[in-house]
Formats: C-alpha cells, sequence, structure tokens
C-alpha cells in the first residue's frame, strides 16, 4: 500500500517512528509532505520543511518519496522547486497558504509543477468568515483552475474540499459535516467535468467524508476508483480500517491503496 499524505517531525512523532509507523500498517511507501507557511513562521509555530522529508528519504529511501513546499510569498518560487526535485522531490505538497487557490502567486507553483511534470496536493478550506481556518479558499474557484492547468494533477485535500462531497454544502456552516450525503455535490461535478482532480482521504475531512452515508461513501469509491487515493495525516489505523469496513471488491481497494498512487508518480512495476 501507499500513503500519499504524511508529515515527518510532527506531533511528536520522529522519523524512525513514523516508518515503523507504517510498516506496522504494511504501508510500503508514503508520501512525505512538508508544509511551508510563513504566517506559522509569524506565529513562532514550526512549519514542516523540506528538509524533512529529504532527510526522511535519506534514512529510509525504500519508504518516504519526498514532496517540496514552497509558500510563494517567499519568492524565487521557480528556482526553489526546481532546486528540490533535483535533490529529489517527485511532488510538490502539502500546499496550505493563506491565499485564494487561483491567487497569481500560487499559480507560479501551478506552472511550475506543469513544466515539472509534479502533481500538486493541495489543503482547502470552505468560505468560513468566523474561521481562522481559511488555507487555499475555495471551491468554487477549482474548476477555472483546473482548466487553466489541465496538464497538472491536483490531489484534493481538506474540510473545503471534502464536505463538498454532499448537496447540501451552501446551507451547513460546519466545517465537518456529519449529516447524511445529499445528492449533487460539487465534488461529484469537479470529478465527473475534469480528470486532473483527485481526492486524498485523509485526516478527518476526508474519513467523515466516507462515513457519515456508508452506503454512499462505499459507492462513490467504486464509482471513482481511479481517482481516490488513501492517505491519513495521523499515525493510526483509522482511514485503513474504513476502507476495509466498506468491504470493497479486491481490485477497487487495489486502486484506492496503491495503483492509483502508482500512476500518479510512475511507480508502476512497485514490489506487490
Amino acid at each position: 500500500m501507499i500513503d500519499v499524505h504524511c508529515h515527518v517531525n510532527w506531533k511528536g512523532v520522529t522519523i524512525p517512528e513514523a516508518a515503523a509507523h507504517f510498516d506496522s500498517l504494511g504501508v510500503k511507501k508514503v508520501f512525505t509532505l512538508g508544509w511551508e507557511e510563513v504566517d506559522r513562521e509569524r506565529r513562532g509555530e514550526y512549519e514542516l520543511p523540506t528538509e524533512d522529508t529529504l532527510k526522511a528519504a535519506e534514512q529510509f529511501p525504500e519508504k518516504f518519496i519526498p514532496f517540496c513546499s514552497v509558500d510563494p510569498r517567499r519568492g524565487n518560487v521557480e528556482q526553489r522547486i526546481r532546486e528540490y526535485v533535483k535533490r529529489g522531490c517527485r511532488g510538490f505538497g502539502e500546499h496550505k497558504i493563506r491565499l485564494c487557490i487561483d491567487n497569481p502567486d500560487s499559480k507560479k507553483i501551478y506552472r511550475t509543477c506543469a513544466e515539472l511534470g509534479l502533481v500538486c496536493l493541495f489543503h482547502m478550506d470552505g468560505p468560513l468568515p468566523k474561521s481562522d481556518q481559511w488555507y487555499n479558499v475555495d471551491v468554487s474557484r477549482l474548476p477555472a483552475l483546473l482548466e487553466e492547468f489541465p496538464t497538472v494533477n491536483f490531489i484534493g485535500h481538506g474540510p473545503g474540499f471534502w464536505r463538498e462531497i454532499s448537496g447540501d454544502a451552501d446551507e451547513s456552516p460546519e466545517a465537518y459535516p456529519k449529516s447524511p450525503v445529499t445528492p449533487g455535490g460539487r465534488l461529484i461535478r469537479l470529478l465527473d467535468e475534469h480528470e486532473n482532480i483527485y481526492c486524498d482521504i485523509s485526516a478527518g475531512s476526508g474519513h467523515t467524508a466516507l462515513s457519515r452515508t456508508p452506503d454512499f461513501g462505499r459507492q462513490f469509491l467504486i464509482d471513482y476508483r481511479t481517482r481516490v487515493l488513501y492517505g491519513t495525516d495521523m499515525y493510526d489505523s483509522r482511514h485503513l480500517d474504513l476502507l476495509r469496513g466498506f468491504d470493497l471488491p479486491e481490485d477497487v481497494f487495489d486502486d484506492v491503496t496503491r495503483r492509483n498512487a502508482e500512476r500518479l508518480l510512475g511507480l508502476e512495476g512497485l514490489e506487490s
């Protein structure tokens, strides 16, 4: 299996401890994400530097696949991404900054991803004016962005992305709604209309979206089996337990937990 959403030196978990955790779950490969964000620096919070993802890949080269993260407000965006790719980064993420998802500064990232053939994994929040969680707002801006960068494969994650699985997202102020899923979700339309958007089921956002109406969640995984990726963003087994609890057809389970990630990064042929 491949987990597409992990951070190292995060929540008190060291790189060796992270490697041991994924071994215990039977996860062979892990997309190891940074999180550079200038507002965290200003608040004195620890950013998740790309150097940590590269260090993890150096220590456990068969386990961790490093991604790079650059806050475009720091400048030298294109140059820094290219340098990280030369050092071994295979994708961009986690892209999680306090700008609109289609901000011109962020588009420098997407243009560089297009040039270098990198996937871009982003966090998205909803337009929630009473919350301080408003990274990469919002889903209404995604269709035009996906059309502007058709060669970039975007991987969506976060409450503002996953709550759109339901048609009543505009009516609910909740970031993590648990009410039954209703028809007409924007996420469904995005997947139907744009081939370059994928879904990362990690964190509470993905888990909640799939579990709030279990029959719907199971069918969603079957219908979009080539567009959904197993990830955790945590150090537990709840997402794997959820997937196994759906009793998915074996080929669907393999797509979600391994093959889609392989295809996106050209890892086909990974020893099973």
